[in-house]
């Protein structure tokens, strides 16, 4: 038997995590001690890992704690490899504390302390640093949390409004060359998580390019239509949530259609990997992260 330590130590979940899945989602049943302490057996400790495995790949806790641990096997056999999340980190000692308190104003859903957290990073980090090297990883982060149902749906939602708001402003800031390259900025119908377009937005805005920021869930039609109607170089689009989705490949395929042939597209997002058969068959760019972005929107321009 092992103790809720351990358990941590192998499987690389949090023990606040373990106790969620137990107590909210019955994912496992350990065995208690006359004191009271869990006790988990070697079969806990393998469907933790299993849990943990699919969660990684983008599924939520609640959809997956009452499976088996034999479909649990086969969901990992089918699914993509996820690529691992980026480190959080700041420019130099304060960087953790920075980290640290993110996460405690997003767990407190408190609004003043988060703003005044973000404008430290920035501070800090310089704008294009700060998205590079703290957001992006950060909300990441919180997604992941999120799936592992660590973080509540009401918190990771609070902390996408927040920094969808504190990056919406350096889009206006930055987006001060009316002479540059055009690119439209956008999610794909039912994409609803636009913070990864948010924050390409700002990088394409800093690297010279007039940013014509449309949102989330934007039908294919209207992205084409404005392309056309601003002579846009590029459009830009993030894939994010939900990780596996039918409509993608086909809605790709009709943008890239619509596009004029001179106007380059542009996909990332935590799922565009899942789709790059689709974008090399297209010939749309793929950007793997914010760094290469802001390499191709440089070569581009």
């Amino acid at each position: 038997m092992h103790t809720i330590q351990s358990v941590a130590e192998r499987t690389g979940l949090t023990p606040d995590v373990i106790r969620i899945w137990e107590r909210r989602y019955q994912a496992v049943s350990p065995h208690r001690t006359a004191a009271n302490q869990r006790l988990y057996s070697e079969d806990d400790v393998e469907r933790l890992d299993l849990l943990k495995r699919v969660t990684d790949g983008g599924r939520r806790i609640s959809a997956v704690a009452n499976l088996s641990n034999t479909e649990l096997r086969d969901m990992l056999a089918q699914q993509p490899p996820s690529p691992s999340l980026p480190p959080l980190r700041g420019n130099g000692s304060n960087g953790a504390n920075l980290t640290s308190d993110a996460i405690d104003t997003i767990l407190q859903l408190d609004p003043i302390r988060f703003e005044a957290v973000l404008n430290r990073a920035m501070l800090d980090l310089g704008s294009v640093g700060f998205m590079m090297q703290f957001a992006a990883p950060l909300m990441q982060t919180v997604g992941h949390l999120w799936r592992s149902g660590a973080v509540r749906t009401c918190q990771e939602h609070f902390a996408s409004a927040q920094m969808r708001s504190f990056l919406g402003r350096y889009i206006l800031d930055a987006n001060t060359d009316p002479q540059g390259p055009r690119i439209v900025m956008a999610t794909l119908p039912g994409q609803a998580h636009e913070l990864g377009a948010t924050m390409a937005g700002v990088i394409a805005a800093q690297g010279g390019w007039n940013v014509i920021y449309l949102g989330p869930n934007v039908p294919i039609e209207e992205i084409a239509f404005c392309a056309d109607c601003k002579d846009a170089r590029a459009v830009g689009i993030s894939i994010s949530y939900p990780l596996e989705d039918p409509r993608v490949s086909p809605l790709l395929r009709e943008l890239k259609l619509k596009l004029q042939p001179d106007c380059h597209l542009l996909v990332g997002g935590a799922a565009a990997h899942r789709y790059r058969d689709t974008l090399q068959d297209i010939g749309a760019w793929e950007s793997e992260d914010l760094g290469q972005l802001a390499a191709q929107l440089n070569h581009l321009r």
